[in-house]
């Protein structure tokens, strides 16, 4: 698949978001997290005075741990929703923590006028934003390197053994991607 999320498609799926979905949105957009990885994600994962998200090998599809720089965008999202007094969980319906959120996605791509699905034309997945992710890293400038390690892509070669982002190294990649990110939504705001 090479489907890319444009930056109207962007502001209407947060424009017409409820709250919950729109810090997912928020989180997946500045992140490239794995749907899973964020329908999962714990408080306790979260370290607010480091501006990271940790991840343990049990979270992650490639069963490594993972940090996930998080910005002001994204802190301020997870700020906005209420933490659930019973679970660690940060995600939660009629108060039980979500296991997916597939439906809530496909509805509110619909009410948008976005077409949703793998076999629809042009029609847009949840996975498709992790692609979009990536994409705009490598317009932004961010390093190969810095983007696989941000997205949890194995490195290749002599990468593994020599390549050791730090995470330093990992923020300012963040930083940079959100200024490029900010940047252009401003520009498409502005048409």
């Amino acid at each position: 698949r090479d489907r890319i999320v444009d930056f109207s498609e962007y502001k209407k799926l947060m424009d017409g978001a409820v709250l919950q979905l729109r810090v997912i949105l928020t989180i997946a957009f500045y992140t490239g997290m794995r749907k899973g990885e964020i329908a999962n994600l714990k408080w306790n994962d979260i370290d607010f005075d480091k501006r990271m998200i940790r991840l343990s090998s049990d979270a992650t599809k490639e069963k490594k741990p993972k940090l996930i720089p998080i910005n002001h965008h994204v802190r301020q999202a997870l700020e906005s929703i209420p933490r659930a007094l019973e679970y660690d969980n940060v995600f939660f319906y009629r108060g039980e923590p979500i296991q997916d959120f597939r439906k809530s996605f496909e509805d509110l791509c619909c009410n948008v006028g976005i077409a949703h699905g793998r076999k629809v034309k042009n029609g847009m997945t949840f996975h498709d934003i992790r692609t979009t992710v990536k994409t705009n890293m490598l317009r932004a400038g961010i390093d190969k390197a810095l983007r696989d390690t941000l997205l949890g892509h194995s490195l290749r070669g002599m990468d593994t053994f020599y390549i050791k982002p730090s995470e330093e190294d990992l923020h300012q990649a963040m930083a940079k991607y959100t200024r490029w990110f900010d940047k252009q939504l401003k520009s498409a705001n502005s048409d």
